[in-house]
């Protein structure tokens, strides 16, 4: 459990997006990928540290993850942290609790063997709550108490955040659920094209990037996100490998700083082309969270599903069959 929620706070610092302090949280906060609506409850409206969510992330088939975190800190707090660009806001987040969206005939104790499987986390099926059904989806409410923050914080957050974890009846009442709309799958095979300009400064064009290789994984990031660094040498010993089977990793800077991404380009030994991100690469590439990679074929299309987070081993996982599709589909 305690690495799915470093991922996930990871993803949150990267979002670049906490919500905003609980008195102006929105009365309802819409997650159309999740299928969700969840109608604030007072608790949340009332309390003095920080409460959100970052969005849904695809799991495993058919099955979707939603999570709300608490920040011990308020808001002029948070900001001065922010400021400091320091792992102290990190250390303050914690866990409140998920939401699985689950298609299919699967029931919780199947997805919890499939998540175990895959990505090695293990949730316990004693913790999850139906809250809903549309059509053939489940939701499931997932609240357990999360090993807590990694930072001394004042103890009248951590009272706040005990006693909005006891509200469990009232979060699951606060929830409408509906079939989740995959934004994805409404992308694939949908052809894109942009113009973009490397770090030196020269014009290029998605076409032309694209054309090079039978596969582009395309891996958005930026100099502030520490997770994107964290991966960028794996990225280029996953680049490094593939090009023999004629594909490519292409790295989308959307932070524009050129020289904090050189200077770790050469830290990291970066071979694979960098350029930055064009002002309409956000209506481009459906995602909430960086990094989040794409897989795109010789002529623009999408393909597969997009993988937010850095996961190295997935994306090779994931590039493989992929590979073996595009080479069936042009023989």
């Amino acid at each position: 459990m305690k690495k799915l929620i470093t991922i996930l706070l990871s993803l949150m610092i990267c979002a670049g997006c906490f919500g905003a302090a609980a008195e102006d949280i929105p009365v309802t906060e819409e997650m159309p990928v999740g299928g969700l609506s969840l109608r604030c409850p007072q608790a949340f409206i009332d309390a003095e540290g920080i409460i959100g969510t970052d969005g849904t992330m695809h799991l495993t088939d058919s099955v979707y993850l939603t999570y709300w975190y608490y920040i011990a800190a308020n808001q002029e707090e948070f900001n001065s942290l922010l400021a400091e660009n320091s792992g102290e806001l990190s250390n303050r987040a914690a866990l409140m609790f998920y939401v699985f969206s689950v298609g299919g005939d699967k029931d919780f104790t199947t997805v919890c063997s499939e998540i175990a499987e895959n990505a090695g986390i293990d949730f316990s099926a004693e913790n999850a709550t139906e809250i809903g059904q549309a059509e053939d989806w489940k939701f499931y409410l997932y609240m357990n108490q999360d090993p807590g923050f990694e930072a001394e914080v004042d103890q009248k957050y951590m009272d706040e955040y005990t006693a909005l974890l006891g509200r469990k009846e009232e979060i699951a009442s606060a929830f409408t659920c509906s079939v989740p709309f995959n934004e994805y799958g409404e992308m694939d095979g949908k052809v894109i094209r942009f113009e973009a300009m490397d770090l030196e400064g020269n014009v290029v064009s998605s076409e032309e990037i694209f054309a090079q290789h039978e596969i582009t994984m395309v891996n958005i990031w930026a100099t502030w996100c520490g997770p994107c660094i964290s991966e960028l040498g794996e990225l280029q010993a996953l680049h490094t490998r593939f090009l023999e089977k004629d594909c490519a990793v292409l790295g989308l800077l959307t932070d524009q700083d050129t020289e904090k991404a050189g200077k770790l380009m050469a830290e990291n030994g970066i071979t694979y082309q960098v350029v930055l991100a064009p002002e309409t690469f956000s209506s481009i590439f459906p995602f909430e969270a960086i990094p989040t990679t794409f897989f795109v074929d010789r002529s623009g299309a999408f393909l597969g599903t997009k993988i937010q987070g850095a996961y190295p081993d997935m994306y090779e996982d994931a590039l493989q069959p992929l590979l073996e599709q595009v080479q069936q589909a042009n023989p």
